[in-house]
């Protein structure tokens, strides 16, 4: 067994670019499959040697040029004047939230058995406590040999574009939040990505994952967000053994008891409040639509999804490449924690079909980085989710246009209908797909 993080560190730190640029007009009906000029900035990184004991946060970059985004030669298409102008300190980092006093904003009252991730009746101890972001992967033989757990107890759960290869997105990840539920198996981790800098600060979350690339890792270096990178927190995670090529791909394994555990142990479980959604359990009026897809480009072909709604259950089941999605659980998980250990799992596998009773569609402005992920050379994606932007509704069968806005990373998502009036989710779990702007569904 190796650890996942030999996949994500290289022994010799080294030169790294970085760059942003638009791959998108905001105005693209239907949307092509996405392009970029890349503009260039160096970013000097001090060469630290790669640790071979206990890891501890030295082995991060300690001297580095502060990465900048360079201006276009022309405003991208619906956008005026220049993106950015370089150089700009660490705290005005494009690529950062501004972190300030959480929450940023009052929060609602509400009864204290009341979920804010999905507007039901909780356990009010539970909610007491830090949501739990984990990176879970959606990779082709992860779903194909039923490796996913932990998704369909998931109170939300984002779904981005990752890795572009030339003109391609390599894959979509999933941060799956975990706060009134406590799955005994979540997986398989997967690295993090500078996405979860738009999604986990408004939940105050720790972001579970298995590490990242040079770059990916510095940037969250300099930020306070709870990160359980692997590397530095082995006894939270623990292995199933898999045989061949895709070992990497779904090997790596926690829970959420242990996770808990882990999070006291560091002095990191406390008391979030979180301003939460809206909901109501009035059905909401809109077009009837019973089959919602993600088929088109820039979707990875591989990975299409298709969301079909259940009138008898009120939910949306989900459907990729053709398959019902389904999620994996065992009665019971343990292992003996601490680097490298086996997770030992307990009585019978049950699969259950992954379910939500929203699905919400976010259009946002997705631009390539040069921040190189793997040993393809593939960049991570910079997706913007603050300001404002288009958003798709689906709820009790029906369809809304409506759209998102929020100041800042740290807030909540508002949401209002095509008429400017707030719009409520049903009580229940909520599926998030993080989509360019322009991009087109298939609607049934």
């Amino acid at each position: 067994m190796f650890s996942s993080v030999r996949f994500g560190i290289v022994a010799g730190l080294v030169l790294a670019t970085l760059a942003l640029v638009a791959c998108e007009a905001a105005d693209a009906t239907p949307t092509p499959r996405p392009t970029w000029t890349p503009r260039v900035v160096t970013i000097i990184v001090t060469p630290t040697a790669e640790p071979t004991n206990t890891p501890t946060p030295t082995s991060l970059p300690t001297s580095i040029t502060v990465p900048t985004l360079i201006s276009p030669t022309a405003a991208p298409a619906g956008q005026t004047g220049p993106r950015i102008a370089a150089p700009v300190p660490v705290a005005d980092n494009p690529l950062l939230p501004k972190f300030g006093a959480f929450p940023p904003i009052p929060i609602p009252s509400r009864p204290s058995n009341i979920n804010p991730l999905t507007g039901l009746v909780a356990d009010p101890t539970k909610l007491q406590r830090r949501p739990i972001v984990a990176r879970i992967g959606n990779d082709k033989p992860v779903r194909d040999n039923a490796w996913q757990a932990g998704l369909s107890q998931a109170d939300i759960v984002f779904e981005e574009l990752i890795d572009v290869l030339g003109s391609e997105y390599a894959a979509t990840r999933y941060s799956a939040v975990f706060l009134s539920n406590d799955p005994p198996l979540i997986g398989p981790i997967r690295s993090e990505r500078i996405v979860n800098f738009q999604t986990v600060p408004m939940l105050d979350g720790a972001l579970v994952n298995a590490g990242g690339s040079n770059g990916t890792r510095w940037l969250f270096s300099q930020s306070p967000l709870v990160n359980l990178d692997e590397y530095f927190n082995q006894p939270a995670y623990c292995y199933i053994q898999r045989d061949g090529k895709v070992f990497y791909m779904g090997r790596l394994y926690t829970t959420a008891p242990r996770l808990r555990e882990w999070l006291q142990q560091k002095k990191n479980e406390v008391a979030v409040p979180l301003y939460g959604f809206s909901f109501s359990d009035r059905a909401a009026t809109g077009q009837p639509v019973t089959s919602i897809g993600l088929a088109r480009t820039p979707w990875p072909p591989s990975e299409t999804v298709q969301w079909k709604y259940d009138a008898a259950s009120g939910t949306y089941q989900r459907f990729v490449t053709g398959a019902p999605q389904t999620d994996v659980s065992y009665p019971s998980v343990t292992a003996k924690w601490g680097n490298g250990a086996d997770c030992i799992v307990s009585g019978t596998q049950t699969q259950t079909p992954v379910r939500m009773a929203n699905v919400v569609v976010l259009y946002a402005q997705h631009e390539k980085t040069d921040i190189i992920e793997d040993s393809n050379n593939a960049v991570s994606v910079h997706i913007t989710l603050t300001g404002k932007g288009d958003a798709t509704f689906f709820r009790d069968g029906v369809m809304v246009p409506g759209k998102w806005q929020r100041q800042s990373e740290q807030e909540f998502f508002k949401f209002t209908d095509a008429a400017g009036n707030p719009f409520s989710l049903k009580p229940g779990t909520t599926w998030f797909e993080l989509v360019p702007i322009g991009y087109q569904l298939d609607l049934k």
